[in-house]
């Protein structure tokens, strides 16, 4: 009785491990004026976001750039001014078991950061975490089908169906969009003070070797008010772009786009009636897809008589998908001031960064806890002259996207408001986006070969047979050498057979 084996070739991604890291970048810039001049920072907020990941031997290097925004006061301490100077980056990184030519999936997240001005200078530090997983793609033979012609019903086999995913960059584009908009006067806005932005990926079409890409960037932009003593205005405006990436979509593959704001600026002029705010901002695109395949493999096998069939196996861990989302939730903080902080007269500005700590699947939502990094800006009572307070709060939110154990992910901030303040307490609404990742990690125990030993001496007639405990019916035919069907159940654990 021959036996007849099909193979074939299965190329899957494996899981190669995750790292994570913190790091610090740091900036300088001149500062116009007297060197003599007293300097005092208000706030330092910036955006980071990498250009490229590279694995190496054990590690893995990263680039990227930092862009820095500063509010600060000089010489005239009743007026803010604002500062504005981006740094380069590189860095490396240990990573457990990477190899040169593994993907990385890379992230960066702003945690803290400060600025210290002196003899003319600004001094600027931004705390980085870094966050790679890197995966190495492997080919396995494996026998997806056997067959014995001369006696198919000798042969007893079980079928699995195993599915894969490859993820891979399939394409990148960059593409500028200058918008103006109207600010009527009855805004009391003055010269612009800072801009920034984030992007969202709509609508994706493709053909004839090009995907198509829409979607929003949101705007916001930091205003000093035309009337002294005033808080600050912040706008928030939509400007759409498009643009087209040459790639090729394989039929059958999940795309995924994600949209990130390089680069922003905004400046206003003042006419008769109202201020036209021109913004321009460089978004850019990444199309990514998952190519997802699926084949039946043999799990195992065995004959029932004749010479043994042993199959030879091994386990594998499969990359099985790879989802992301990106969802926005509100959350209200209380802020409270130091012991010596001048009390509250009129809050000018407010910004927060978020620090996840934990993030907790819970059915169709996900329970996030984590600090709040806030800044203050406000006029004391009685004065003119901005003061800032930084705090460090906790909080706890809930985002509406379902997740699985094992997600990981991270928290910004989109848009920051000021609510009701007391002399010694400021209430802070935040919107905040959550970005999730998560993957489809399954072991399978797959036949890579069949190793054939000549047939033992056996008894034949009826056998009663009590299971092991976990066995399940397929292990005890196979351990008996009899079909599954013949097994016959016999009082409340026994089964009955005859082996012939």
């Amino acid at each position: 009785m021959g036996l007849e084996l099909t193979r074939d070739t299965l190329r899957y991604e494996r899981f190669a491990g995750r790292g994570e890291e913190q790091v610090t970048i740091e900036g300088e810039a001149t500062l116009p004026g007297s060197m003599r001049d007293a300097v005092t920072v208000l706030s330092v907020q910036a955006q980071a976001h990498l250009t490229d990941a590279q694995a190496g031997n054990g590690e893995a290097g990263v680039r990227g750039g930092v862009c820095f925004q500063v509010l600060y006061t000089q010489g005239d301490l009743t007026r803010i001014r604002t500062l504005e100077t981006r740094c380069d980056f590189s860095h490396t990184l240990p990573l457990a078991g990477t190899e040169p030519g593994m993907r990385l999936n890379a992230d960066v997240v702003v945690q803290e950061t400060e600025g210290v001005a002196g003899s003319g200078r600004m001094t600027l530090r931004a705390l980085l975490e870094i966050r790679l997983e890197a995966f190495e793609v492997s080919e396995r033979e494996l026998i997806a089908g056997a067959a014995m012609p001369d006696a198919p019903e000798n042969l007893q086999q079980r079928l699995q169906k195993i599915t894969c995913c490859m993820a891979e960059t399939i394409g990148q584009g960059r593409t500028t969009v200058r918008e103006e908009f109207d600010l009527p006067q009855r805004l009391g806005v003055g010269d612009v003070l800072s801009a920034t932005a984030t992007a969202t990926a709509g609508e994706l079409a493709g053909g004839n070797g090009r995907i198509s890409v829409s979607g929003v960037i949101e705007l916001r932009v930091l205003h000093r008010p035309n009337s002294s003593g005033d808080g600050l205005i912040t706008t928030v405006h939509e400007m759409p772009y498009e643009l087209s990436i040459d790639a090729k979509l394989p039929e059958g593959a999940q795309l995924q786009a994600a949209a990130e704001v390089t680069d922003v600026m905004a400046d206003s002029v003042e006419s008769e009636k109202s201020r036209t705010l021109r913004a321009e901002a460089e978004v850019r695109v990444t199309l990514r897809l998952c190519r997802r395949r699926e084949l039946d493999a043999v799990e195992d096998l065995y004959s029932l008589s004749g010479p043994v069939l042993e199959p030879v196996s091994e386990e594998l861990e499969l990359h099985t998908d790879e989802e992301t989302a990106d969802v926005r939730e509100s959350v209200r903080i209380q802020a409270a001031l130091g012991a010596d902080a001048p009390p509250v007269g009129l809050v000018m500005a407010a910004f927060a960064q978020p620090t996840l700590t934990a993030l907790i699947p819970s059915g169709r939502r996900i329970d996030a806890e984590g600090i709040m990094n806030v800044t203050l800006i406000y006029l004391p009572q009685d004065s003119d002259i901005p003061y800032a307070v930084h705090t460090r709060e906790p909080f706890t939110m809930t985002f509406p996207v379902e997740a699985r154990e094992g997600v990981s992910g991270y928290a910004y901030a989109i848009e920051t408001s000021i609510g009701p303040s007391t002399s010694d307490r400021v209430e802070i609404r935040c919107v905040l986006g959550l970005h999730t990742v998560q993957h489809g990690i399954q072991r399978v125990r797959v036949v890579t070969e069949v190793e054939q030993r000549p047939e033992e001496k056996r008894e034949r007639g009826f056998v009663l047979v009590w299971p092991k405990a976990g066995e399940t019916r397929w292990d005890t035919a196979r351990r008996l050498r009899v079909a599954q069907e013949s097994l016959r159940p016999v009082g409340k654990s026994a089964l009955l057979t005859l082996k012939r």
